[in-house]
């Protein structure tokens, strides 16, 4: 018996209940379609008898997302003291070398870290940089890290230094 479900803009072939391919749609497709070119992987497409055992495969470790920023001083939108000395960021995971950056831009415009972003050794998912003594005033940080997936995150907070 075949079943054939709609999953947003596919359709999943399913041959005595267990999913076999799964073929392009437009979304507003509601039968099957009978050319095996529109499979994205004809391989995957078997049939098994009821008393047959899918193959076993080896399995591969899964590689998560991209590294996100779990926590960061000065806090996101935080109140920080203009004797700060640097600015922190941790992700969730550890992060590559190459590409790493941090840098803290004040209100109008002008780069006010030292530009000496690092990877701390103890700890891979943390990067800080110095900062100068900062003013009252807005600051911007823009941060870029290289994930262990290989992709190349990027982003900003703002937080505020008060006499």
């Amino acid at each position: 018996m075949s079943a054939y479900l709609l999953l947003g803009s596919a359709i999943g072939l399913s041959i005595g209940g267990a999913p076999c391919a799964f073929a392009r749609g437009s979304g507003s497709e509601t039968a099957p379609t009978d050319r095996l070119s529109h499979f994205e992987t004809p391989s995957a497409l078997g049939l098994l008898g009821p008393s047959q055992e899918p193959p076993q495969r080896a399995e591969r470790p899964i590689l998560l997302a991209h590294a996100i920023v779990v926590r960061t001083s000065p806090a996101q939108d935080g109140v920080a003291a203009g004797s700060i000395g640097k600015v922190d960021v941790w992700y969730d995971a550890g992060i590559r070398d190459a590409f790493a950056a941090l840098a803290v831009i004040s209100a109008s415009g002008e780069r006010v870290d030292k530009r000496d972003a690092a990877i701390d050794r103890a700890d891979p998912a943390h990067v800080s940089v110095s900062v100068n003594p900062l003013g009252p005033g807005k600051y911007t940080v823009r941060y870029r890290a290289l994930s262990a997936d290989g992709h190349l995150v990027s982003g900003a907070w703002d937080f505020e230094v008060r006499p």
